[in-house]
């Protein structure tokens, strides 16, 4: 009976690592919102990395025990954010394109030493204002086809969040300051000799 039971149990796991093997494990996320000015606004909280720190859910908020840690130049191309946290885990991003009207990609290693995933934050122009598209996809391991459905929806809650954040923060931001044109010099007040050879 013991033995029964045994047999049973082993055809039970490896019929569900069949299954969890030929699963889809790619996924794709795309969230976008209109935030009314320009891309030039929003670039700096963007393309700088120590910045998503006023936007993204993935802050102390979240995992008040994180460790952060930033490589590279301040923003733009070379840019990396490094993180560790029991809540939020081991994972580092880093900017491999950046455009201050076009947006970033982003190159991603959640739980890995390897990039396993990639991401951009796209700025496209949409009425008076400008769309942010963001946009994550990736592969999850072996077997993570049975948790990729929860994966997609929790992740996609994330995008939302963090992008209606963005929209706040960028609001919130003082109006720009409209260039001074500069003034011509006056000849008011000047004689001229008409009489001078």
């Amino acid at each position: 009976m013991t033995k029964k039971i045994a047999i049973a149990l082993i055809a039970i796991v490896l019929i569900a690592l069949g299954v969890g093997l030929v699963l889809p494990r790619s996924w794709e996320i795309e969230r976008s919102i209109v935030i009314d000015t320009t891309p030039e606004r929003i670039a700096p909280l963007v393309l700088d990395l120590r910045r998503w720190q006023e936007w993204s859910v993935w802050t102390k908020a979240l995992d008040p025990l994180v460790r952060n840690t930033f490589e590279g130049p301040a923003d733009g191309v070379g840019a990396k954010w490094l993180w560790l946290g029991p809540t939020m885990g081991r994972g580092r991003i880093e900017i491999v394109a950046a455009d201050v009207k076009r947006g970033i990609e982003l190159d991603q290693a959640l739980e890995s030493e390897r990039v396993n995933s990639q991401g951009t934050i796209a700025f496209s122009p949409e009425g008076s204002g400008t769309r942010v598209t963001w946009i994550d996809r990736g592969e999850l391991p072996v077997l993570g086809g049975f948790f990729r459905s929860a994966f997609e929806e929790r992740l996609g809650e994330n995008l939302e969040k963090s992008l209606a954040k963005l929209k706040t923060v960028v609001d919130a931001l003082p109006p720009p300051v409209a260039p001074v044109a500069p003034v011509a010099p006056s000849d008011a007040g000047v004689e001229v000799d008409a009489g001078s050879p």
